[in-house]
């Protein structure tokens, strides 16, 4: 065996068979870490004396996690409640660079937002990618 289709196996990694597709592909081709989802959800909430507006988040592995989540939280919202918006984010992390002092943070790839129909499920529009568009002019 010639010493370039050594290196050439050990870099393809394990083979994972025949994958699961029910999950939707990602938006967007990644080089960093990795990618999450977070899920966020803003309600306006009975109080004694009104009402006060909450926004819940939780991060997860991937969308649809995200988009389960905050469905079962708009089912468990309590009585009176007033779901404002629904948002799901799909993130990218990248390695910051040996001159950053900043922490590693996520940077928005994608965003899926949700509507409570009147009978209390939550319909999803299509993902949309937050990068800009190639070709487009910014402002300075």
């Amino acid at each position: 065996m010639s010493p370039t289709l050594s290196v050439l196996r050990r870099l393809r990694g394990p083979s994972l068979g025949i994958m699961d597709d029910t999950q939707a592909p990602p938006l967007s081709v990644s080089t960093g870490i990795g990618t999450t989802a977070l899920g966020r959800l803003q309600m306006r909430v009975p109080e004694e004396d009104g009402f006060e507006e909450v926004m819940v988040e939780r991060r997860w592995p991937d969308m649809s996690s995200a988009r389960s989540w905050c469905e079962r939280t708009v089912e468990r919202a309590p009585l009176g409640a007033t779901i404002l918006e629904i948002q799901v984010f799909e993130e990218s992390w990248k390695h910051t660079r040996s001159w950053e002092t900043t922490k590693t943070r996520p940077i928005a790839e994608a965003l899926q937002l949700g509507v409570v129909t009147e009978v209390g499920v939550v319909r999803w529009s299509d993902p949309r990618s937050m990068t800009p568009r190639a070709g487009s002019r910014h402002l300075l």
